[in-house]
């Protein structure tokens, strides 16, 4: 398909770099540059994929716990997690990660505190009626108001960079358009208090998923993580 024949070359470029070129400092640069073209591809791909989804009853807990626990080792990063468990959404389970894991990069990269250079990320679900509300919000500097109605448009990057896919101007463009294959409802904005806050709106699920047990509690890791404080990688990294 287009995704091998897209990276198929490159990495054959990038085994030929690591074995040829001497120089230690260039070869790093050639790698990086050509991991962060490989990511670029894999946003085009994202954005690009079909329309339609298969939706079933998902526990919206367990997809974020699962989100979370896999940025755990990133130091910088401050996760609070308040998520009903029995709160299930109807959506694609892949499509659903792939939204709370580019929102928490998101965050990750142009969320951090100013005077600390952590990025504290707070994630609050609730369900009403039909539907389930899902918070996630940062405490960094948040975005120019003028530029907010322009983040989720293809190729748009702010001054923050907030929209970037490794350079591409993908990131929240690919959030929006997956939770609206969903059936969802996307929408930023800038926290009376200071950071980024994304707003998702997904259908609430009736159903159980598929193998749940009612009576069992999910078995997570936990979430709520309280990280020494470090110094972070500069904003431009």
């Amino acid at each position: 398909g287009i995704s091998h024949d897209l990276r198929t070359p490159l990495a054959r470029l990038r085994l030929e770099t690591e074995m040829s070129v001497n120089d230690e400092v260039a070869r790093e640069h050639m790698v990086a540059d050509i991991v962060q073209l490989d990511a670029t591809i894999d946003k085009f791909l994202d954005y690009a994929r079909p329309d339609h989804v298969t939706l079933t009853p998902v526990n919206l807990h367990a997809v974020v716990s699962s989100c979370v626990y896999a940025v755990q080792d990133h130091r910088e990063l401050q996760i609070t997690m308040s998520v009903p468990e029995d709160l299930n959404v109807l959506a694609d389970e892949v499509e659903l990660a792939r939204v709370i894991s580019n929102l928490l990069e998101n965050a990750r990269r142009y969320g951090k505190a100013e005077d600390t250079g952590i990025t504290n990320v707070d994630i609050v679900a609730k369900g009403r009626e039909n539907w389930v509300l899902v918070k996630l919000r940062d405490h960094g500097p948040g975005v120019p108001p003028e530029q907010l109605s322009n983040l989720t448009k293809p190729f748009f990057r702010g001054d923050s960079a907030r929209t970037a896919a490794a350079g591409a101007g993908l990131g929240l463009s690919i959030v929006d358009k997956t939770v609206q294959r969903m059936g969802g409802i996307f929408a930023l904005a800038n926290s009376s208090t200071g950071g980024l806050v994304a707003h998702l709106q997904l259908q609430r699920a009736t159903g159980l998923p598929d193998g749940a047990d009612p009576k069992q509690r999910l078995q997570r890791p936990s979430v709520k993580r309280q990280l020494p404080r470090r110094r972070a990688e500069d904003r431009t990294a």
